[in-house]
């Protein structure tokens, strides 16, 4: 019985060191995925540099259907923040104030109050500096947010994945992802290397594919050159729900954005566009897409996620796309490589 009860003790301990930080007890961080905090003197607010700074976090995420914030912000005055607002995932602290500083600085922490927590706090002397300060390192602010999101998004991929489908994209192409547990359906072509994941869900569905083919040379990284081959690819692999009807880029409307960006320390072309179905039929959303070498197999590997959620809001399933395209592996990375976008 003694033994026993020294277990429970023990499996209880552990529980509560789990959330600790640093000797502290954290509790569970508070709100949905992408609201975010900003604690700030009322006076700022409506103030130019305070426009300035919500303009930032609240500005409309690049291909998407219909105008969606990079976050939904919600404010209040330092004296309000409070212990039932600390515990918030987002929380961005300014603090204007001459007698205490010389000049402007952002310091980002984790897990000040609660967990997995991000905060970031911006400190500057007048309001016209804190204005030059979020026009110079705005975009490094708002990174800072939407990559701690995708990171959270991750560790509860990591946590609950379907490993079958794992298996079976590791099998086809040497590669490892972690898919999400939601996508159980799968259509293989052989004949173009390709494979497509589905969630199959009729309201708010979540796709990837999969496809390689062999590298040549840095032409085929361009904008044109990855989005012919993505239209190609999706043509065959993922016909509509009308006969002669098939998916391909949407470009009349919003044309894709292609970024060339560091993944693993090695190259990666990332796409963000709109689809669409051709042929009698109204289906579009946003997608994704990381293009990488591998140089090991002389090969290109593209991984694309999308997003079918009608007269919905698509923000949160197309990060969510993203956080599972971060969690792909190749069996080996090229060099480093230098593309000039031609769009």
């Amino acid at each position: 019985m003694k033994t026993r009860i020294f277990t429970i003790i023990a499996a209880i301990s552990l529980i509560l060191l789990s959330g600790c930080e640093k000797g502290r007890f954290l509790s569970s961080i508070n709100g949905a995925p992408y609201e975010l905090l900003v604690v700030a003197d009322k006076s700022m607010w409506n103030t130019t540099c305070g426009k300035e700074l919500f303009g930032l976090l609240e500005k409309d995420m690049p291909s998407m259907p219909q105008k969606e914030p990079y976050f939904s912000t919600s404010k209040c005055d330092p004296s309000d923040f409070n212990s039932m607002l600390k515990p918030t995932r987002n929380i961005l602290i300014v603090d204007i104030n001459a007698k205490k500083y010389k000049r402007t600085a952002i310091a980002f922490s984790q897990n000040k109050w609660a967990k997995p927590q991000s905060v970031a706090k911006i400190v500057a002397p007048t309001a016209d500096s804190l204005q030059s300060l979020i026009e110079r390192r705005g975009q490094e602010i708002l990174n800072y947010f939407v990559q701690a999101e995708l990171n959270r998004e991750k560790d509860f991929i990591y946590k609950q994945s379907n490993a079958q489908l794992e298996n079976m994209v590791y099998e086809q192409f040497n590669i490892q992802i972690k898919v999400p547990t939601e996508i159980t359906k799968y259509k293989k072509d052989a004949s173009i290397n390709a494979l497509w994941l589905s969630s199959g869900a009729t309201e708010a569905r979540t796709d990837l594919i999969i496809y390689s083919y062999p590298y040549t040379d840095k032409a085929q990284l361009t904008l044109d050159s990855l989005m012919a081959r993505r239209d190609s690819v999706c043509r065959k692999l993922i016909p509509g729900p009308v006969d002669g009807s098939y998916m391909g880029t949407e470009t009349k409307y919003d044309f894709p954005i292609k970024k060339d960006i560091n993944k693993n320390g090695k190259y990666c072309a990332q796409i963000t566009g709109l689809w669409r179905v051709y042929g009698k039929s109204m289906m579009g959303g946003p997608y994704i897409s990381h293009t990488s070498i591998d140089q090991l197999h002389q090969r290109i590997v593209t991984v694309e996620g999308f997003v079918y959620a009608p007269q919905k809001n698509k923000r949160n399933l197309i990060r969510r796309m993203e956080a599972v395209l971060q969690t792909v592996k190749m069996p080996e990375y090229a060099d480093d490589i230098t593309v000039t976008a031609n769009k």
